[in-house]
């Protein structure tokens, strides 16, 4: 098990950074030390504070004491013999070190900026020798402290017999529970001694094959509200591996989705994960894309259905060719083939393949039309949903968001469309860092569809109307969440990059500000391009007068009829206009 033990080494340099001292009780194992008296310094330079505890000796060699209100933001902790009396120092944390070291006074080694090694209520620091500035490791009832930041929920996982992780195919019997750690919000779900039970296996292409840290789709046998998520069965553990973005590339795209009233946006919450007993680490539970009321909510069609093959569907212009997929000829690719698998039904009768391949022969074909005042393809594609999913991923700079995890779907019936989203995995966001151009503009991937889209003036029109609304209502407090985001996972990262040193993020409060300024820099670029005047609210072209009139709520579904409250998008070939229904 790596990492668990981290001995504090005297000769590695010294880095200040922000630490916790959270609340609780603590212990000090004094039999190498030898300390006379136990005190417990820490502080905060910034603050030109220090506090100091005297501990209470319980027995020969173990000396207690309890921080009673958590301390976020300090730059050292140490135990010390020194002779400064307890209480508060109007003297920076540094300055105290300074001082016992000058008069000869000896202190524990325990600067936590350097292994990340959290605090953990109940623990006791153990000095690993008994010189003058003494190492050592936290630990519990004997055993080392957990590497657990404590900060955030964690999730116990443990497969039958232990068995190892090895394949994206077949599924391992395991159980879990998750302990909460106080995190508001967060139920517990099952116990230590009543775990659920699960099935665990891998997941992803690129991020299973070329990372330690790996990735895992998870199958309860009982529906269950993971982390104070909507209750399911099926959820999907992201690695993060290999976003140096603070871990935010995933939770920003999905945020922006939401924002962007997008008809369904994955929940992704961040949660830390032992595995056999081995702490694996900062992890994001993630709803995974499926037909269902509360996520893709379309009528479920069955596997090999012959009849009424119309919907629903669920599919995936993908990347990767190896899943079931139908190919779709691209005139102008170097990829000559679209690869657009199915992922409901998940297996096709030869009515469902031949009626799959029309509708995207024929979309293809409506959206290569020259004629680009031309409305054919609308008859295919729902236009606003379209432009959503656009726009988020302009605004997240990700070349790949039409060339693979490109969903769509479509309810049933000769007379419903086909509505882009929902949004997964930013991985490749703000990748190139060319952000003064549009995403289809010599791509690093090929971006099917879109830039064939691009070129009608309705879906432009489309564009800064849906664009305008986010930037007035939305845009202005995306920061707040970025930063909230990052304060949040801010410990657990730190525990993460000292599980996986090759990976994760050490800076997360810095690559918050990077990502800030990636996204400010994207969003004034757009508004050269798009203004912010443009709202749902707007005239259309006028076509044929005798085009049926559909009606949409604001995620982007065609609905039958206003009956609830809320806002409407009522289209035909003569207007969009927005309804609201009080």
């Amino acid at each position: 098990m790596r990492n668990i033990i981290t001995t504090l080494l005297l000769l590695l340099p010294l880095v200040s950074k922000a630490v916790t001292v959270p609340a609780g009780t603590y212990h000090f194992d004094n039999s190498k030390t030898a300390y006379t008296t136990v005190k417990f310094v820490y502080g905060n330079d910034a603050e030109n504070t220090t506090t100091i505890i005297e501990l209470k000796k319980d027995a020969d060699n173990l000396w207690t004491f309890t921080v009673n209100a958590t301390a976020d933001g300090q730059t050292h902790y140490f135990f010390s013999d020194t002779t400064m009396p307890a209480g508060i120092r109007n003297e920076k944390v540094t300055t105290v070190k300074d001082n016992i070291i000058t008069k000869g006074e000896h202190r524990t080694q325990t600067f936590k900026d350097l292994d990340n090694l959290p605090m953990i209520p109940g623990a006791t620091f153990v000095p690993s020798s008994g010189d003058q500035y003494a190492a050592g490791t936290w630990q519990t009832n004997g055993k080392p402290a957990s590497p657990a930041s404590g900060t955030l929920p964690v999730m116990y996982i443990n497969t039958e017999n232990n068995v190892p992780i090895t394949s994206k195919d077949d599924y391992v019997k395991a159980t879990c529970y998750v302990n909460p750690m106080g995190v508001e919000g967060c139920p517990e779900s099952g116990k230590e001694e009543a775990p659920l039970k699960l099935s665990i296996k891998g997941r992803g292409n690129w991020t299973w094959l070329d990372f330690d840290k790996k990735p895992y789709r998870l199958k309860l046998a009982e529906k269950e509200p993971m982390l104070g998520m909507k209750k399911s069965k099926h959820f999907v553990l992201m690695a993060g591996a290999d976003d140096n973005l603070g871990f935010m590339r995933n939770p920003l795209g999905y945020e922006l989705s939401r924002r962007m009233h997008v008809a369904w946006t994955p929940d992704c919450r961040p949660v830390e994960v032992v595995l056999n007993g081995d702490y694996i680490g900062l992890y994001f539970l993630t709803e995974n894309i499926r037909v269902d009321a509360d996520r893709v909510n379309v009528i479920e069609q069955d596997d090999l259905a012959t009849q009424d093959v119309t919907g629903g569907w669920l599919v995936e212009v993908d990347n990767y060719n190896t899943d079931p997929h139908i190919n779709v000829k691209a005139p102008d690719k170097i990829q000559e083939d679209i690869w657009i698998t199915y992922k409901s039904p998940e297996v096709l009768s030869k009515e469902q393949e031949a009626y799959l391949q029309q509708q995207f022969d024929a979309i293809r074909d409506a959206v290569y039309d020259t004629d680009k005042t031309s409305t054919k393809w609308e008859e295919f594609i729902d236009i606003y949903a379209m432009a959503r999913i656009y726009v988020v991923r302009e605004l997240m700079q990700d070349e790949e968001g039409f060339h693979g995890s490109f969903y769509l779907h479509k309810e049933r019936g000769t007379d419903t469309r086909w509505v882009a989203g929902p949004v997964w995995d930013f991985g490749n966001a703000y990748g190139n860092n060319d952000r003064h151009k549009f995403i289809w503009q010599n791509p690093s991937f090929e971006c099917f569809f879109i830039d064939q889209i691009y070129k009608f003036p309705r879906f432009v029109e489309a564009v800064k109307n849906v664009f305008g609304d986010f930037y007035r209502d939305e845009y202005p407090t995306i920061n707040n969440y970025i930063d909230n985001f990052a304060n949040t996972i801010t410990a657990a990262a730190a525990c993460d990059k000292n599980r996986w040193p090759n990976y994760g993020n050490a800076d997360i409060a810095g690559n918050a500000t990077t990502l800030k300024y990636y996204l400010k820099d994207k969003v004034e670029w757009l508004v050269q391009q798009w203004g912010t005047s443009g709202t749902t609210a707007i005239s259309a072209t006028q076509t044929s007068p005798d085009t049926k009139t559909t009606i949409h709520d604001m995620q982007g579904r065609q609905v039958t009829d206003i009956i609830q409250p809320g806002i409407y998008i009522i289209r035909n070939a003569n207007k969009t206009r927005k309804v609201i229904v009080k």
